[in-house]
């Protein structure tokens, strides 16, 4: 799970700010198109990394390290998977609509990645954080992602709900390259276009 979100939230991060230094953000956002569409198109080969690099981090650890994992748990953790590279790389877009407007966006990936990280219950157990910082955790992508896989390794069924809540954790967020125009407006210099 960590490998795909890092993959995932540094590549959703910088596709918003590499457009814009490209000087293609202009067309992007004045484009008829379905914002959604549009950018859940630029998310998904940052989705299809993860999911890869999951699956490769996954297998080494089986052939050096000795993890077992249940062959029927394989499907489930392969849906898993993919919610969790689904939702880190549209926070890592909301993050890059973010870097419109802040100068250093690699800031802004380095701080959510460790915020990621922690909250989660990706290298912390949530038992031991308190509470306010589990209830921020349960808004973030990766932390029902993370419980879920846990489950499926240890021979339990998939929890649809917590794919379910992972999945909408990674479009829920508010500020968001589709949806927020105050955050690229200026920064992009382009005005909405009258609909």
């Amino acid at each position: 799970m960590v490998s795909a979100s890092t993959v995932c939230v540094y590549g959703g991060t910088m596709a918003v700010p590499n457009e814009r230094r490209y000087g293609t953000l202009g067309a992007v956002l004045l484009s008829p198109r379905h914002r959604a569409p549009l950018w859940f198109g630029r998310a998904l080969p940052y989705v299809l990394n993860g999911l890869l690099i999951s699956v490769f981090t996954l297998t080494v650890a089986t052939l050096l390290l000795g993890l077992r994992i249940p062959v029927v748990a394989l499907p489930g953790l392969a849906a898993v998977l993919l919610a969790a590279s689904a939702g880190c790389s549209v926070f890592g877009l909301a993050l890059g609509a973010l870097g419109l407007r802040l100068r250093d966006v690699f800031l802004v990936s380095n701080v959510a990645a460790s915020v990621l990280l922690l909250l989660t219950g990706a290298n912390v157990p949530r038992e031991t954080l308190p509470e306010w910082m589990r209830a921020v955790g349960d808004v973030l992508p990766l932390t029902h992602a993370a419980e879920a896989a846990r489950e499926l390794s240890a021979g339990g069924g998939l929890d649809r709900g917590r794919l379910g809540a992972e999945l909408a954790t990674g479009p829920d967020t508010r500020c968001s390259p589709w949806s927020c125009w105050r955050c690229s407006n200026g920064a992009a210099g382009v005005a909405r276009p009258s609909t």
